[in-house]
């Protein structure tokens, strides 16, 4: 497909809602349901002090990647979208940007990783170095998604998304069946994922965008600064889901760890629903006149805090049964952790709504606000709490830290959107929310 082609699929779209749609709703679950299957096989292969090793290991270099990206991939697809470059400008662009992230992730990941490990096994720091030194695969894995995505190709789209754990999954399943476990060879089946993803949507780029190297200098800082728009967002909601298991990183020893990050898989696993509902509400409420996406937004809630309750009860009263049975009777200790955290879920899968809602009523800085106020009450929480109750304390924070989140961004979506309790709550209010 040549920049001719590329720019005709653009102009002519692909199709209805259905298809434009279906698959990322697909991809979506099954990252999410991937995600799950990995944390239960890696808890089932490591043990509870295994499993907080590996939750060091990860949560740092993870984190760092996360501030470097700068935003960079929501910028790909938003420049490819609107035709602002041709793809190969674009793709040029980001690879220059990427090598600098590159390097700027490994220089401040040899800088603080082996600070944070400092009191882990020497093994669990050399691994974290290996992380570290690979976290440019991480960074450039998802650029060719982004440009697919920008062209609206959903379907590799979500190929390369959901390629990451699908391959880390494989490589569990097989050091499960030939009974290898060992913290090193679930890291290196990880980093082995994000290299095999590169690879994999580099081809995709390659055979069907046919980019060339095509420079324009104006694309650079078009991208930096588009993407800088959308990075307070994804940092505080990235670092206020992950605070919690960045301090008890440095403080607790792996085996409640361990069990903390049992709890947050587990209770995490209910938000698949609200998750694809946001990314529908975004979709469909970006197209629509305010009232009409006001609607969709209250309709999606709904849908969402009745998934979210049933789930949520049924999660509490099986928990005990479920973590013996799927992750196995050593990690006893994440029921009540579990239990704790499922009101604080409950209301992050509210705020996907909420969030999705306010990008597509015009307003995607909003919910860095309630993300960044969260952010706050649960960096102070932890400092209380951590050193007296460890990881319940943690449990305990965060379900609180979550639960202000989420009314912060109630009040700002009435006062800021328009969105009113009876529009979100009642269905018989939802056309008329906005003058209720």
């Amino acid at each position: 497909m040549d920049e001719t082609e590329v720019n005709r699929s653009l102009s002519a779209g692909h199709g209805g809602f259905v298809k434009l749609h279906a698959s990322t709703l697909l991809g979506q679950g099954l990252t999410l349901g991937l995600g799950i299957m990995t944390g239960v096989l890696s808890a089932r292969l490591l043990g509870p002090a295994g499993r907080g090793e590996y939750a060091a290991i990860i949560i740092w270099p993870m984190g760092i990647t996360t501030l470097c990206s700068l935003g960079v991939n929501q910028a790909i697809s938003f420049h490819v979208g609107r035709r602002a470059y041709t793809v190969s400008e674009v793709a040029t662009a980001a690879s220059t940007v990427g090598l600098v992230q590159g390097a700027l992730c490994i220089l401040i990941g040899l800088l603080v990783v082996p600070f944070a490990l400092a009191k882990y096994s020497q093994e669990v720091r050399h691994l974290g170095i290996v992380f570290v030194l690979l976290t440019p695969a991480l960074m450039f894995s998802g650029y060719p998604a982004n440009l697919f995505q920008g062209l609206q190709d959903l379907l590799r789209f979500n190929l390369i998304r959901v390629a990451p754990p699908a391959l880390f999954l494989t490589g569990l399943v097989g050091l499960y069946v030939t009974h290898r476990a060992s913290l090193g060879a679930v890291i290196g089946s990880q980093l082995a994922s994000y290299v095999l993803t590169l690879a994999f949507g580099l081809v995709l780029v390659w055979k069907i965008l046919k980019p060339q190297l095509r420079w324009n200098g104006a694309a650079i800082p078009r991208l930096i600064h588009y993407g800088a728009r959308s990075q307070a967002t994804n940092l505080a909601n990235y670092f206020n889901q992950r605070i919690d298991q960045l301090v008890l990183s440095l403080f607790v020893q792996p085996q409640q760890l361990g069990y903390y990050a049992v709890a947050v898989t587990l209770s995490m696993a209910v938000t698949l629903f609200p998750q694809a509902v946001g990314i529908v509400t975004f979709s469909r409420g970006s197209s629509q006149h305010r009232d009409d996406a006001r609607a969709t937004i209250g309709a999606s809630f709904r849908a969402s805090l009745l998934w979210l309750l049933v789930c949520c009860t049924l999660l509490y009263l099986l928990s005990p049964f479920l973590i013996r049975l799927v992750f196995g009777a050593a990690f006893e200790g994440s029921i009540l952790a579990c239990r704790i955290l499922l009101p604080g879920v409950l209301m992050i899968g509210l705020n996907q709504v909420l969030y999705n809602g306010a990008s597509a009523l015009g307003r995607p800085g909003l919910p860095s606000i309630a993300e960044g106020i969260s952010m706050v009450v649960t960096a102070v929480g932890l400092y209380l709490l951590v050193p007296r109750f460890g990881y319940i304390g943690a449990a305990a924070v965060s379900s609180v830290a979550y639960t202000i989140s989420f009314l912060v961004m109630l009040g700002l979506a009435h006062w800021f959107l328009g969105l009113k309790l009876r529009g979100l709550f009642y269905a018989a209010q939802a056309h008329s929310g906005a003058d209720a």
